[in-house]
């Protein structure tokens, strides 16, 4: 089949990436003007704009630590989380920050931590990441970021079971600080969705996100003791200090209550004492919340 004039347009757009992925900016600014002079398409516009924005000669050329490179990464992924970019210029920006990590990092000496196990997720080599990655968790059980993108990685491999076990704990360590891509699913995100257009409050989606997804059976459970234990802890700090001044404090409290409840249950089924400490106190904590609870758990 011969090749058509609308192909020879796709040829200067894939120069203009390839020069850019080269470090050559200018000439591929320059491809990207004559593309979108020729085609008229409006959205290109706007990418070399952006581009333009975010390029930096030197912070792109003289990066000196796998630190600075996985904070630009941030900085753009909340750019485009926040709409200030699109997603042509975020995969752009993405592919160049991988090659760089290729080149410069993990081809001199072996990468160790939370950054390494990160990029090397973004560059397909999920083995390296979860093995990473989980040595994260296992020295910070906390790491929120580990867990997000070790559930990635099991995503990416069509393991949706494990990816959502580690998004459970997420739900009940840290609602609120994940973002939406960090709830993998559709039907987490369109649930959150939902109960962030009724509050209208983020937080309190978010909390109530980790009980509805529950309720729903969307939830995974598996043993870990050293998490077990750090809500446990957090749970006794907040029954300490009694927070439940805003409502998503409130529905913190008591989705921990309910985690450390149902974990007991699967795990701990002879510790019924400490079953009932945890629905009593989740009673006092939201009333409407504990009657849904023990429909739910009448049904199971």
């Amino acid at each position: 089949m011969s090749a058509t004039l609308w192909d020879s347009f796709e040829d200067i757009l894939s120069e203009a990436e390839e020069l850019f992925l080269g470090f050559h900016f200018d000439e591929a600014l320059e491809a990207w003007e004559k593309y979108y002079k020729i085609t008229a398409k409006k959205e290109y516009g706007e990418i070399i704009a952006q581009i333009t924005e975010n390029w930096d000669d030197k912070r792109f050329t003289k990066i000196d630590s796998l630190s600075s490179l996985y904070t630009i990464f941030n900085d753009l992924q909340t750019k485009r989380t926040q709409n200030k970019i699109n997603r042509y210029t975020f995969e752009l920006f993405k592919k160049l920050i991988i090659r760089i990590y290729k080149q410069r990092f993990r081809s001199n000496s072996p990468q160790e931590g939370l950054e390494a196990g990160v990029f090397d997720y973004l560059s397909g080599d999920f083995a390296s990441a979860q093995k990473k990655l989980q040595q994260i968790l296992e020295q910070d059980v906390e790491n929120v970021q580990a867990r997000i993108y070790l559930g990635f990685t099991y995503l990416d491999q069509h393991d949706q079971k494990t990816a959502v076990a580690y998004l459970s704990e997420n739900l009940f360590l840290a609602a609120n600080a994940l973002p939406e891509d960090a709830f993998y699913l559709s039907q987490f995100k369109l649930l959150f969705g939902k109960l962030h257009s009724d509050s209208g409050n983020r937080d309190e989606a978010a909390w109530l996100l980790t009980f509805e997804s529950w309720y729903r059976g969307y939830l995974i459970f598996t043993e870990n003791p050293r998490f077990f234990r750090v809500m446990q802890q957090k749970e006794s700090n907040e029954r300490i200090m009694q927070v439940k001044y805003y409502s998503y404090e409130r529905y913190r409290h008591f989705v921990r209550c309910l985690f450390i409840a149902d974990y007991t249950r699967h795990f701990h089924p002879d510790q019924t004492g400490l079953i009932h400490e945890q629905e009593n106190y989740m009673l006092k904590l939201d009333r409407e919340l504990f009657a849904r609870y023990r429909k739910k758990r009448r049904e199971l």
